[in-house]
């Protein structure tokens, strides 16, 4: 797999540093106040998983050259995704080394003001210089919805005397290019932000705390792989649950009131998707209100709720629950939870005994357009 014909374009207010990864024009657009990398080092890191899938060795330009320190990291990376899912080869690089050096001063954490990144940048506020808000990274946001995002943001972080640097990405599309699921690809999009911009130390806030940990694209193993000699990345925030992690922010005014979870609208939160409900969960039983957030629907709304997805963050409320001594939502939780066991159960009998024939009359019936199966940190469970 090649990485060819970097380019920088430069246009008013902004720039635009792309490469092109076996003729898939991969691309980042920033304000062109910061100095940005001219070293392959960015897109080797968004080229690496896309290489392992397809068993082909990376191969940088010679006018590119890549940081000695972050080959051998990567090294270490392919072992450990490898060794978490085989059908991700371990491949060849093949680049010219150069040490990297430091591009913007100060420190940076990624931030979209959700509770992974605003519970990193208050434990870390003293520390912070920058944070970074990304359009393309899990999401991709019309211009309009985008840029209230970045204004609300932005306007967060300079409460604090911080400055928001807002990126756009085709990374999102990029990932699914290769049917790469995006649980997959979430480090190896940021480490090629954050060594895009050079900081010298960057945050990437953890998705779970370190009693939860599991394979996973962002992880406390595999982040700080992407580090080079002049840019140092760290997974943070493992040490709390999310419901500690509210705990902290709900300290805060200023961070609860910009506190924005949701799945279907960056800039509000619609108080019916699950990341909206399981926070709205944890302030109800913390006894805390937010503005953001809507009322939290009947008890019996919850207990109907579809968790699967969510199964570590119900966990964490139901033990909040028990703890409050709520006994009404500590049984709304749990019947969600017995919803949640007995469809996983009934699958399995369909899956070992069947043969996956009742699911296979379910999409015949109901006329369900095959699945689109991303290829994940771990097997796909058949």
């Amino acid at each position: 797999m090649n990485i060819t014909n970097w380019a920088i374009r430069v246009q008013e207010d902004t720039q635009e540093i792309s490469a092109e990864i076996d003729g898939f024009r991969l691309w980042y657009r920033l304000p062109k106040a910061y100095p940005v990398s001219r070293a392959g080092d960015p897109f080797l890191a968004a080229a690496l998983f896309p290489a392992m899938l397809e068993g082909k060795g990376l191969k940088m330009a010679p006018s590119l050259s890549v940081s000695p320190r972050l080959l051998e990291n990567l090294s270490k990376l392919q072992e450990i995704h490898h060794c978490w899912n085989p059908i991700l080869k371990i491949i060849s690089m093949n680049a010219t080394a150069k040490a990297a050096t430091p591009l913007n001063e100060g420190a940076m954490s990624f931030f979209s003001g959700g509770v992974d990144s605003v519970f990193t940048f208050l434990k870390h506020r003293q520390e912070l210089t920058h944070v970074v808000f990304i359009n393309g990274f899990d999401f991709f946001l019309d211009e309009g919805t985008y840029q209230r995002a970045v204004a609300r943001n932005a306007c967060f972080a300079g409460g604090f005397g911080k400055t928001l640097i807002p990126v756009e990405t085709n990374y999102y599309d990029f990932g699914f290019h290769h049917n790469l699921g995006r649980e997959l690809t979430q480090s190896s999009n940021l480490a090629g932000v954050a060594l895009l911009l050079g900081f010298p130390r960057t945050y990437v806030p953890s998705s779970y705390s370190y009693n939860e940990l599991r394979p996973w694209g962002s992880h406390p193993l595999t982040d700080p792989l992407y580090s080079h000699e002049a840019t140092e990345i760290m997974h943070d925030g493992a040490e709390e649950n999310r419901v500690g992690k509210i705990v902290k922010i709900s300290e805060c005014g200023p961070a609860l009131a910009i506190l924005t979870v949701c799945l279907n609208d960056i800039n509000s939160n619609c108080g019916k998707c699950s990341k909206c409900l399981r926070t709205m969960v944890s302030l109800e039983l913390l006894g805390v209100t937010a503005s953001r957030f809507p009322p939290l629907p009947p008890l019996r709304a919850l207990g109907r709720m579809h968790w699967r997805t969510e199964l570590t963050f119900l966990k964490n409320n139901i033990d909040l629950a028990v703890r409050q001594g709520d006994e009404g939502l500590r049984n709304a939780l749990l019947s969600g939870w017995r919803r949640y066991e007995r469809t996983k159960l009934v699958r399995e009998i369909d899956r070992v005994i069947m043969g996956g024939l009742a699911k296979r009359i379910y999409r015949k019936i109901t006329k369900s357009p095959p699945r689109i199966v991303r290829i994940g940190v771990t097997p796909r469970n058949e």
